[in-house]
């Protein structure tokens, strides 16, 4: 972390001789941007179960510009600060077990003292025609590969280029040697950054020490998608991790109506073993099973500033379908805040939401609701249930608060979620805690500049 710091305050000291590189003319093209979030999160586990909490503050400050007509360059860095982690560094008498949501945002085994920083985003754009090409630091978003940004995003470092010969065509491919996972901020091997925000359990049940074991030296991603005119829009993404996995992700998204105001969507994912699935030994090895599959729909309808949705995702029950957690939020549909079903098999899955906006003179308010039904296989059948996780009901909602006028930039959102037990009757404290039966609530105060 010391090598990140010293490379964020090399980067942004040398900024104006960056600057003077720049053609006349296209000097004003460069720009700051930046956020400040300061977060409270908790969460209340039923009976004597033990609870969690932590407050966190981070932000970002970054700065692109436009050096020629086909070169661009930008750098952003990244700050956290923690005001005690005794919300998180106890654990539960019963189960032992420590919190789950709250180490997102203070990872206690990868982070020390009260502050850590990033160096996310460190790249240059070459544009030529149709073609980009991005090398160094960067953020990306595609399916199962994403910047979630708490605290600090999934960077990427390698190339990703992308070509756009025409309108409705699309083709992206990247080449991808290292990833800072938002646990860290740092840039690992491949390898090395799978692991970091969990373990959970083999598939015979002993638990699992593939973090820094884990044998991968790049990840190579290819897409070609294609928009048609009826607004029909298909894309196909292929992720081949190295010594891992291979991962074919398609997508059909369809507008209909008069009004383009129904949104019918449907996703199938597909992943086999590649090499020795990370390590050839049994407790070290990442991926375990040699396939596994998934697909899902979801139909979407817009009502005047408001918008309604009914979600549906199936995972065979063959094999467990394993996407790092550290490397961005799931792909599904049925995804929710606080809820992922990879590392399972035999999942089935519905959610109902609800996302509406008011837009007023001096506010703007901005709201959803959602609840959703989690079929998962019996937490003890290791086999299929890698983070030992029962089925349950999961209700949640988030109203955010954003000024106008003076107060422009700020925003205010209360998250609040209460997660149940929905199926056979689990006694074992260890399958409930941050599983089931839990109130949880994220306060988060935002200044975007």
């Amino acid at each position: 972390m010391k090598r990140t710091r010293s490379l964020f305050l090399i980067c942004f000291f040398n900024l104006p001789f960056v600057t003077a590189l720049a053609q006349e003319g296209e000097r004003e093209r460069g720009f700051w941007s930046g956020s400040v979030t300061t977060r409270y999160m908790q969460t209340s586990n039923k009976g004597n179960l033990e609870d969690f909490s932590i407050l966190t503050s981070y932000g970002k400050v970054g700065y692109h510009i436009k050096l020629r007509d086909w070169l661009k360059f930008g750098v952003s860095g990244n700050g956290l600060i923690h005001y005690g982690t005794d919300g998180i560094d106890k654990r539960d008498q019963t189960t032992g077990s420590g919190p789950i949501y709250e180490a997102n945002l203070w990872n206690s085994r990868l982070m020390s003292g009260s502050a850590e920083f990033s160096l996310p985003e460190l790249y240059l754009d070459f544009k030529f025609d149709s073609h980009l090409i991005r090398v160094g630091r960067f953020i990306e978003d595609s399916p199962t590969i994403n910047g979630e940004g708490w605290p600090f995003p999934n960077a990427l470092k390698g190339l990703w280029y992308k070509y756009q010969p025409l309108v409705g065509f699309n083709a992206e491919a990247a080449f991808i040697d290292r990833i800072a996972s938002r646990f860290s901020g740092d840039f690992e091997n491949i390898g090395n950054t799978i692991g970091a925000g969990g373990l959970g359990v083999g598939t015979d049940g002993s638990g699992s020490q593939y973090w820094t074991a884990t044998n991968s030296n790049f990840v190579a991603i290819t897409k070609l998608g294609y928009r048609f005119s009826g607004g029909l829009d298909l894309a196909f993404w292929n992720y081949y991790t190295d010594n891992i996995s291979n991962t074919i992700f398609t997508e059909a998204k369809f507008d209909v109506g008069e009004d383009k105001d129904w949104h019918i969507a449907g996703q199938f994912i597909y992943q086999t073993k590649v090499g020795d699935g990370g390590n050839n030994s049994g407790i070290l090895q990442y991926k375990q099973d040699e396939s596994a599959s998934g697909f899902g729909f979801m139909v979407k309808k817009d009502i005047s500033k408001s918008a309604l949705s009914l979600a549906f995702t199936r995972i065979g029950d063959g094999s467990r379908l394993l996407l790092p957690r550290e490397w961005g939020k799931e792909p599904f549909y049925t995804f929710q805040r606080r809820t992922r079903v990879e590392g399972i098999s035999d999942v089935t899955a519905v959610v109902v939401k609800w996302e509406s906006s008011l837009d007023q003179e001096n506010y703007k308010l901005n709201m959803f609701s959602s609840l959703g039904y989690h079929s998962l296989p019996n937490p003890t059948d290791a086999s299929k249930n890698k983070y030992q996780v029962p089925s349950t009901a999961h209700l949640d909602g988030s109203i955010k608060y954003s000024p106008k006028n003076k107060l422009r930039g700020f925003s205010a959102e209360l998250y609040v979620a209460g997660r149940f037990l929905a199926g056979e009757t689990v006694s074992n404290s260890a399958y409930l805690i941050n599983r089931a039966d839990f109130f949880h609530s994220d306060l988060i105060l935002s200044y975007i500049f």
